[in-house]
């Protein structure tokens, strides 16, 4: 008999358990158009026509604010051209956040360059991170960055088929 209430009762504790909502900060409208709005494809990497896709290590405090900002995949090109400083920018001027959302988390930004020269053809970066640079961090959902390399006179060109 008491094997059946041990059993009942972690049976119990797993269902409330797994009915508790974990805070999604992905789907947080306050970050996600922020973020949206700020993260602009930097003129040097148009320029130069690169494409990467960014890793951006960062802390939620216990009072909502966004701390230690760092880039895990950080490259000499990603900061020449202007990727990772756009990147850092756009976190510090973030307003506080909710504070169900306090943790360590790894945002995904993908500046991807579309071609028009070549059809519309996106050049999607490939970039990726190793199992341990994960470890107690959550994965937040990427965020895609669009840019070209065509200026508006090429853009007219190509379009009328010259």
């Amino acid at each position: 008999m008491l094997y059946l209430r041990l059993l009942i009762l972690s049976f119990i504790t797993q269902l409330a358990v797994a009915q508790v909502a974990s805070p999604n900060l992905s789907q947080d409208p306050v970050f996600t158009t922020v973020l949206n709005r700020r993260l602009k494809f930097p003129r040097q990497a148009q320029w130069s026509s690169s494409y990467m896709r960014i890793f951006a290590e960062f802390t939620i405090d216990d009072k909502g604010r966004i701390q230690d900002i760092s880039i895990l995949n950080h490259s000499v090109e990603g900061a020449y051209v202007g990727f990772e400083p756009v990147i850092i920018a756009a976190l510090k001027k973030l307003p506080s956040l909710n504070l169900r959302y306090t943790g360590n988390y790894i945002l995904p930004v993908s500046f991807i360059l579309v071609d028009y020269r070549q059809k519309d053809k996106q050049f999607i970066p490939k970039n990726t991170l190793y199992v341990q640079d994960l470890a107690g961090r959550v994965v937040l959902d990427e965020i895609n960055v669009y840019g070209n390399n065509v200026n508006s006179k090429e853009r007219i060109l190509s379009a009328d088929g010259y």
